[in-house]
């Protein structure tokens, strides 16, 4: 068969058929989509793992402990790809994911759960940061582009196909198979790895693990201190102020050892400066309104409106295609008319008023005026963090391009995690204040967020109850709108003109380093 493809192995060139290729392409395809669905599953089947194994409180922990451990590894993974060949630093990553989500639907608590969530995000971080550097490693370079559009067309099926499979298996099986689900997947993208060339380039790298174990440290402090272990958090008190100081703390020394390690896990070059600082900022801020519009409405669909699991995924796949979509749009915007400053803040003003729209629910709100509002959040995300990775790739010097592409997604994820820990805690303590308020003889814990059980309840007791769980997810959607204000206002600050003048003077196209197709 005629070679369509090569790649570099050990120094040789390895000429790959158009069948392997697409072998390879479609494997690594299929396990970077695992972490992808993940978040989409679980957020659909959220309630109805609550009503079995723990408290609601325990709710934004089900995703920031799965985000935290795949930020904090993804700059390490990338590292090790570089010196081990990224091929098996990979499949180390899907194999870490399967058992992770092995144990993950054999858990028998929800501090077990939260924890074998962890191993997942281990696994998550190596797929995240090798996938779309191991097929830019693969692929012909006359056609990476093409394939890797390919990617954008799928990661828009999944957004659609994951909540509804998370509702599916909840209604049908059991939750636990939101986590099965990823065994069969894995072990196909495996079998598929084997027709990679076993040795890719290496570097030799120096990897800068106590970097990562300060920003994780950091991060764990500050989402401790905002989102505590379950339960009411009180925002002033010793605990919450340690916590947070201690985050501070951290953060200065994690800067202070950058500076000054060789390799660092964050060259902070890569933000320095007006506009990247700012379009950073602006990709953080619309990380956490993207959180919290995927983590939970489901809630608000299940416990509120009496909708099951599988319909409430449905609900959630118009969010995701908005997004997606509005992605695309701006990218066609942009390139045909510029407006790379423009385009973004109009996509902070609709996301702020999505978000001001689902703060203002109630009990009797309809299913579709939620809809509708998340879709204006997912425009406005759509509209912004594509076009703000792109003027961050331009305003970086070549080499240091894939670090500031996996910076952005540092960013971004970090954002989840704040988002759904802040909503997640204004959640919990407005819910169980408003329960006592309304039903103070009332055992929340015997609902623990579960649909059927609300439903279950006399009519006066469920209707109070919805009231409390709508006015608690009321106050947290409130606690956002100030955020994606602060975004628009960030939004605003970046120089429009120097930024038109930055792309009107770099018509070369972007190099493709490790990490740059991350987000393409």
């Amino acid at each position: 068969m005629t070679p369509s493809g090569s790649a570099t192995a050990s120094g040789v060139t390895v000429h790959l058929s158009r069948n392997r290729l697409l072998v390879i392409f479609f494997g690594i395809l299929l396990g970077a989509t695992l972490s992808g669905l993940d978040g989409a599953i679980v957020a659909t089947a959220a309630p109805t793992i609550l009503s079995e194994l723990g408290s609601v409180s325990l709710l934004p922990w089900l995703t920031t402990s799965y985000l935290l451990a795949q930020v904090t590894t993804m700059a390490v993974y990338g590292k090790l790809g570089d010196i081990f060949g990224r091929r098996r630093v990979f499949i180390i990553a899907v194999v870490t994911f399967m058992i992770g989500s092995m144990m993950c639907g054999l858990a028998q608590s929800m501090p077990m759960l939260i924890g074998t969530r962890v191993l997942q995000g281990f696994g998550a971080g190596g797929i995240t940061a090798l996938a779309m550097a191991l097929i830019a490693d693969v692929m012909p370079a006359d056609k990476l582009g093409r394939y890797l559009g390919y990617t954008g067309v799928v990661f828009a099926v999944t957004a659609i196909l994951g909540p509804w499979a998370g509702g599916f298996f909840t209604d049908n099986f059991s939750w636990r198979w939101a986590f099965f689900v990823n065994i069969p997947s894995g072990i196909l993208c495996l079998i598929t790895l084997m027709f990679v060339p076993k040795s890719m380039n290496r570097v030799a790298h120096r990897i800068d693990v106590r970097g990562a174990l300060l920003i994780a440290g950091a991060v764990a402090s500050l989402l401790l201190a905002i989102g505590g272990t379950g339960g009411q958090v009180r925002f002033v008190s010793v605990r919450t102020i340690g916590l947070a100081c201690l985050s501070v703390a951290l953060v200065f020394l994690f800067v202070f050892h950058e500076r000054r390690t060789s390799e660092p896990i964050l060259a902070l070059r890569v933000i320095s400066g007006r506009v990247k600082a700012l379009a950073l900022s602006a990709n953080l801020l619309s990380g956490m309104a993207f959180g919290t519009a995927i983590v939970y409405p489901p809630l608000f669909f299940e416990a509120v409106r009496g909708i099951n699991a599988t319909q409430a995924g449905l609900l959630l796949a118009p969010f995701a295609v908005t997004s997606g979509l509005c992605t695309i749009i701006a990218g066609q915007i942009t390139d045909r008319r510029g407006g790379h400053v423009v385009v973004p803040f109009v996509g902070m003003v609709v996301s702020c008023v999505g978000m001001f729209l689902l703060s203002s629910i109630h009990a009797s709100t309809s299913a579709a005026f939620v809809v509708g509002s998340a879709m204006l959040v997912g425009m406005g995300i759509g509209f912004v963090m594509q076009t703000l990775l792109y003027v961050i790739q331009r305003f970086t010097e070549a080499p240091d391009i894939g670090m500031a592409t996996s910076t952005i997604m540092l960013s971004r994820l970090l954002g989840n995690a704040l988002g759904v820990a802040i909503v997640g805690t204004i959640f919990t303590n407005t819910l169980v204040s408003g329960v006592q308020k309304r039903l103070p003889d009332f055992p929340l814990d015997s609902i623990q967020g579960a649909p059927t059980k609300i439903a279950a309840l006399s009519d006066g007791v469920r209707e109070q109850i919805q009231e409390a769980f709508a006015h608690a997810l009321s106050n947290g959607f409130t606690a956002m709108v100030p955020v994606m204000f602060i975004g628009t206002v960030v939004v605003a600050f970046i120089p429009a003109k120097r930024v038109h003048d930055r792309l009107r003077s770099t018509t070369a196209e972007i190099p493709l380093a490790e990490g740059t197709a991350h987000a393409l």
